[in-house]
């Protein structure tokens, strides 16, 4: 095919203008993006000697920005911000082109390089992301400069080569928010340094110790006791003394009032109330364990968007060894090779992503089960998920409880029978549905809590799970970081990944506002990709794209997948004229 248009673009040898089409938002909800449902014109950046200006060729849509765009300055990003007066420009998900190179630059970039961003850009401690702090990619144009060039991580910018599809480019971003959920770290040890809370109740055993050279390696800074068997009291004031650590006795009613946080709060045989009570004293990334030799009398409250978004973790044992609770089950976040993983709201689009990834990974799970309630996401699920797996020679069991009640019944109970699973990825932020589903782990089981639950709500679980001989563990993440990014990068240039495949649907600038409202309606099973410079594509998915451009067809991948041929053919006859 003739590309002579997409070679000028991919070169970026054609001239930028000096105005742009860009979707401010002036205030809460879609009526408040752009103008009137479009874009409005404004000035492209001036760059400066030290600074980039780059071509934004693709954004990829995300549910964060439907946030941002329906809480306006409610938005906890963007309290105390006129939107009116001072509007933010979303969008976060990005493939850039250099179009433009400060003269102090020139020894490091050069106009056609491509690159991908990570958003959560860091500079002197404080997060300014790209698409709050900065305006995001719902433009054409945007400038570069120190903050992302030399932010607290290095460069925010991550080398794209020029083979990778513009969508590929900008779904890396996405794909880091999944990768990153199975690179977390989570500790078995105290938190050096730390602070930590030993509770006891009425109920505790005496007996209870903490091994010295454990205890020794990772030594809190501050330990506070609160009504704890006389016997552990006593090694744990000589502990202390020999550690040079504070030590301080005091109430459990007082703690609760000063509001104190802890990295470790170790609980000895506690009641439900006092375990759900002591959850809300954990710090960031902290660590709740529990020692009990019997069930609770009761079901627990567990802040489930706290350990979300805080990565909180929750450990547990019934022997008097206070150390086993943190070492017995080792903190895993990886999916068990060869073992058996479910997949909660599989058809959505982080779902998919997950999916594609659990299918793809050599070293994956045995089994996999993919669960869906909504008929159109179910079916595109089976459309293109079954031959996929069969391709990686993966066991996939695809159910959806509302079209075949008897067939979701059945795949749990031999899954039951087998053990129960061991992992289960919940993309679905209902608290009922993750109590549910907490039902059907098996031994050792990682149930990853991926949804945006928000801080504050809870879940009942049932507390022996996790300290008994079970030992099931919660993880749960939100967001990425430039190593993770940088990854998944790394992963798609070796050809271990293709983000392509989560393309569901493809649009112009014009059609941005159409596409927040399809993800809010949940029209398309996977990413919706805008391409800035195509000016007015009605958005389509890719399924269908053939019936609107017939003769793109013959680009597309495998089972009517984007491809980059697709893309070029596409670009080649959309592209806003520049000449």
């Amino acid at each position: 095919m003739d590309l002579k248009r997409f070679a000028s673009y991919l070169k970026a040898d054609t001239p930028y203008k000096k105005e742009q089409l860009a979707w401010p938002l002036y205030g809460a909800g879609i009526e408040n993006l752009g103008k009137n449902g479009k874009p409005v014109i404004v000035s492209t950046p001036e760059f400066t000697d030290d600074e980039l200006l780059m071509r934004i060729d693709a954004v990829s849509l995300c549910y964060t920005d439907v946030k941002e765009i329906d809480a306006g300055e409610t938005h906890p990003r963007l309290t105390g911000r006129d939107l009116k007066t001072n509007p933010i420009i979303p969008g976060h998900e990005i493939s850039f082109t250099v179009v433009g190179v400060g003269k102090d630059l020139t020894d490091q970039y050069r106009v056609g390089d491509r690159y991908t961003l990570q958003p959560d850009v860091w500079v002197d401690g404080k997060s300014i992301p790209f698409c709050f702090d900065m305006d995001g990619g719902y433009r054409q144009y945007a400038k570069v400069g120190k903050e992302i060039l030399k932010g607290d991580a290095g460069n925010y910018l991550i080398p794209i080569p020029d083979d990778m599809p513009y969508a590929s480019s900008a779904i890396t971003e996405p794909w880091a928010c999944v990768e990153a959920a199975y690179r977390m770290q989570y500790r078995n040890t105290l938190k050096k340094s730390g602070s930590l809370l030993i509770c006891g109740s009425h109920k505790s055993r005496s007996g209870y110790w903490i091994d010295e050279y454990w205890f020794g390696k990772n030594s809190p800074k501050k330990v506070i006791v609160c009504n704890i068997p006389a016997d552990l009291k006593a090694q744990i004031v000589k502990l202390c003394e020999s550690n040079s650590i504070i030590l301080v006795e005091k109430g459990i009613e007082s703690i609760v009032e000063s509001g104190a946080k802890f990295d470790d709060v170790i609980l000895l045989d506690s009641t439900a109330e006092e375990y759900s009570q002591a959850g809300q004293l954990l710090e960031n990334f902290g660590v709740m364990a529990l020692m009990a030799e019997e069930p609770l009398d009761g079901f627990v409250e567990i802040d489930m968007g706290r350990l979300h978004y805080d990565s909180t973790y929750f450990v547990g044992g019934s022997d008097l060894e206070i150390s086993t609770a943190y070492q017995q089950t080792n903190p895993r976040v990886s999916l068990k090779p060869a073992g058996r993983t479910w997949i909660l709201g599989a058809g959505g689009p982080m779902g998919r992503l997950h999916l594609q990834r659990a299918i793809e990974s050599d070293d994956g799970p045995g089994l996999i089960v993919a669960s869906e309630v909504t008929r159109s996401r179910y079916e595109a699920l089976l459309d293109f998920f079954v031959p996929f797996a069969k391709k990686n020679k993966k066991d996939l069991l695809i159910v959806n409880p509302n079209v075949d009640q008897n067939e979701y019944q059945r795949v749990m109970e031999n899954v039951k029978q087998a053990g129960g699973f061991d992992d289960i990825q919940i993309m679905v932020a209902i608290p009922d549905v993750i109590a549910e589903s907490i039902q059907h782990a098996g031994v050792g089981a990682v149930i990853d809590l991926f949804a945006g639950l928000k801080r504050g709500v809870t879940s009942k679980v049932d507390a022996w799970l996790i300290s008994g001989p079970q030992q099931v563990r919660f993880v749960g993440h939100s967001g990425s970081g430039l190593d993770d990014q940088k990854a998944v990068v790394e992963r798609v240039i070796s050809g271990q990944l293709k983000p392509q495949y989560s393309v569901a649907a493809i649009g112009g600038i014009n059609q941005i506002a159409d596409g927040i409202k399809a993800m809010k309606d949940w029209v398309f099973p996977g990413k919706i990709v805008i391409y800035p410079h195509v000016l007015d594509f009605p958005l389509i998915s890719i399924a269908e794209l053939d019936k609107r451009m017939p003769e793109i067809g013959k680009y597309l991948g495998e089972g009517k997948t984007w491809s980059f041929e697709a893309e070029k053919f596409f670009l080649e006859k959309n592209l806003i004229d520049y000449e």
